[in-house]
């Protein structure tokens, strides 16, 4: 089962219906046979344009997110170098065994 294009002007008056009518989203969706997934999505995208929404990152969510980078690039630096040792190592265990 596939989707199906709405075009723009469908949209805009499902979006309109639950934003300026106050129109719930089931019942707007039977009004406009759009689905309530894709309806649910349009109002969020609006909301979030017209009403300026953006969620500033909290000084403490900047301080983890450079911690874990520092983490990670650590841990990377740390797989570069057993990388460049594995051959050497796995050259003395092969020769124990034989």
């Amino acid at each position: 089962m596939g989707y199906r294009v709405v075009d723009t002007g469908a949209k805009a008056e499902a979006i309109r219906l639950v934003v300026e009518m106050n129109c719930s989203i089931p019942e707007a969706c039977k009004l406009t046979g759009v689905g309530p997934t894709a309806l649910r999505r349009w109002v969020l995208l609006w909301r979030r344009e017209h009403a300026g929404i953006s969620q500033p990152s909290r000084p403490q969510d900047q301080e983890l997110i450079e911690s874990l980078q520092a983490k990670l690039a650590l841990v990377e630096a740390e797989n570069q170098v057993l990388k460049k040792q594995l051959p050497s190592h796995l050259k003395v265990l092969f020769s124990r065994t034989k």
